[in-house]
């Protein structure tokens, strides 16, 4: 009596250890597709990205938190954020148009100076628009033993799903752009983030190091990476082409003015080109 008594017992703990784990499956929701949660606590959350639109601050952080002042900083609104992903940086190329990018491979885009937010991109397109993208290259053009390469790594993505992070973005103006992540991610767009491209193949950057920081000094576009990695943009070769540096740690920023630049990583270092 008593061993059945313990097998029915047993039974009933691992009936309600599966319902259990059935409810919390069937509760859960991906970041992606859950809006980030208005809270009065949102202003003391991290916050990691800023810049300014027009005369208004707009700054994003952890939960897909977003929040601009209009007051220099003294008083801050939450902007309405469809979803949840922690985000890593902002940019304004006008006073209304703006991008946000971060966590699971998020774009996110507002007209309206940082009030309200769309998305425009997140990491479960981007490995299917790596594939599509390089295997029409590789169909056009056979001999070239780099596309299967950018097709494995797309179906890499798709395999591993949105967790892959962009770091940063920066536009030249309301159309032409670019969004910079982990393992050398890089997308460019001419149409405002309605459709975007694989920059992958244009990157002297075969380890496939992370792509933390793009910037203008005005005159030279550049991306800072991990172990020394910096690049300048190469208008005649159509690509991002390497700057030898004497620093091999990451680096996480670059600054400057034309004639002058300054890039900025790991241990306190400063590197200056004039």
């Amino acid at each position: 009596m008593g061993t059945m008594k313990n097998f029915l017992l047993a039974l009933l703990c691992s009936v309600l250890a599966l319902l259990q784990g059935v409810a919390q499956a069937a509760a859960y929701v991906d970041v992606l597709d859950l809006p980030a949660k208005p809270s009065p606590l949102a202003v003391r959350s991290p916050l990691i990205g800023i810049a300014r639109a027009g005369e208004r601050l707009v700054t994003v952080g952890q939960r897909g938190h977003i929040l601009y002042s209009d007051d220099a900083g003294q008083h801050w609104l939450q902007a309405g954020v469809p979803l949840g992903s922690d985000l890593t940086a902002v940019f304004f190329p006008s006073a209304r148009q703006g991008w946000a990018v971060g966590n699971d491979g998020v774009v996110l885009h507002t007209s309206d100076a940082g009030v309200s937010w769309e998305k425009q991109l997140d990491g479960r397109q981007i490995g299917e628009l790596l594939v599509k993208h390089y295997a029409a290259l590789a169909s056009a053009e056979p001999g070239n033993e780099q596309w299967p390469l950018l097709v494995a790594e797309g179906q890499r993505l798709v395999e591993q799903g949105a967790d892959k992070p962009l770091l940063d973005v920066w536009f030249a103006n309301d159309q032409v752009g670019y969004v910079v992540g982990v393992f050398n991610l890089i997308l460019r767009t001419e149409d405002g983030g309605q459709n975007w491209t694989p920059f992958q193949d244009r990157t002297d950057n075969p380890q496939g190091l992370h792509l933390n920081a793009i910037a203008s000094t005005g005159d030279s576009l550049y991306i800072a990476g991990e172990q020394g990695l910096l690049l300048k943009w190469d208008g005649h070769a159509q690509r991002f082409a390497a700057v030898p540096t004497p620093y091999q740690g990451s680096f996480f920023g670059v600054l400057g003015k034309p004639g002058e630049v300054l890039v900025y990583g790991l241990r306190g270092n400063v590197l200056r080109s004039t």
